[in-house]
Order: C-alpha cells, then structure tokens, then sequence
C-alpha cells in the first residue's frame, strides 16, 4: 500500500484506514502502554546526552581532542531523542512499532485527529526528521535525513548550526511530549 504521510494529517478517515493496514499486517503492535515510560526516559537521556557533547565542543573536546567535531554524533542522539519521544506517545496509546511510517501514522491518528493535543507543524517537524519528506512532520523526517548522512556519509559537513538548530527543536518537541503525556 502506498501512503502519502500528508494525506494522513488532512484526512481522519485515510489516517484511520492506514492504522488498520498497518494493524493488520502487524507494522503496529498492541502494548502495555505502561511502558511509555521508558521510552520517555530514553528521550530524555538522550537530548541531555547530545546537549552535553555538544556544550563539551567548547571545554573537554577542544581541550583533549583539538580540531575536531562530533557534531554528526550531535544529529544521530537528537534523531533518536526525537524517536523515542515518538514511541512513548505511541506506547501510551497501547501500541508499538518499528515502522517509521506505522509510527507517523499511529501518532497522527491519537494525538491530531482524536486527542487534538499535536499541531500540523509538530507532525511535519516529526515526518521531515523521520525523512519521510511537510514544518515539524518535516522535522522528524528531516531528522531521519539528516541522521542517516550523519551515520553513513564521510563528505558531509556537520556544523554547530546544524547541531544547534536540531538541538532547540528537539528539545521543544520533547518538552511538549512530556507535556502530554503528563496530563493524559
């Protein structure tokens, strides 16, 4: 099947449908939502694990290890800070996944068209950082993206912008999960 990730956030019904496909073909998994928690946490350690390498550019990096950057190892713990931020909002519902797209998916149904407590631009964050290709859904799939170069490419250059720029979305998207998931 395909799936057009924007069409999810536009169309409660198509959402819907996609849910059931990826119910049935077991890409989205009943769970003991109880578990959210680790993921939360997992996110959490994550973001203050990247914001700490990031910080140490300055003192014990420049210091110990001069002319060097690990500003892609930035972007990968963000990407992941990110995912698992996902999946604890997910889990809460009762549902786990491996799928980005199944996640993207489950996410938009409980928490855009059924709870209302996620914005279009959280999801396009979400979807571009994911690298699924729309402003927050943008983000997770851009994330992705950027992860995947990151992780794989030697002929990237990864800057203290590009770290600090996914570092203050990442770390507003996280705030705003544990938001949610506080008061649901």
């Amino acid at each position: 099947m395909k799936i057009d990730v924007y069409a999810l956030m536009k169309d409660g019904g198509y959402c819907t449908k996609v849910f059931n496909f990826f119910i049935k073909n077991r890409s989205l998994m009943k769970v003991n939502s109880a578990l959210f928690e680790k993921h939360l946490n997992k996110s959490v350690s994550n973001l203050e694990f990247a914001n700490f390498i990031l910080s140490e550019h300055e003192y014990s990096i420049k210091e110990k290890l001069p002319n060097k950057k690990f500003y892609d190892w930035c972007i990968i713990i963000y990407y992941y800070s990110l995912y698992h931020a996902v999946l604890a909002l997910i889990t809460k519902v009762g549902f786990t996944s491996k799928n980005h797209i199944a996640s993207i998916c489950a996410l938009t149904l409980f928490y855009y068209h059924k709870k209302n407590l996620l914005k279009k631009e959280d999801l396009e964050f979400i979807i571009n950082n994911f690298d699924l290709k729309s402003e927050e859904v943008e983000f997770l799939f851009s994330s992705k993206d950027l992860r995947e170069r990151a992780s794989y490419k030697v002929d990237e250059d990864f800057n203290l912008q590009s770290a600090n720029h996914l570092l203050k979305k990442t770390a507003d998207f996280v705030n705003k999960v544990k938001s949610i998931l506080e008061s649901t």
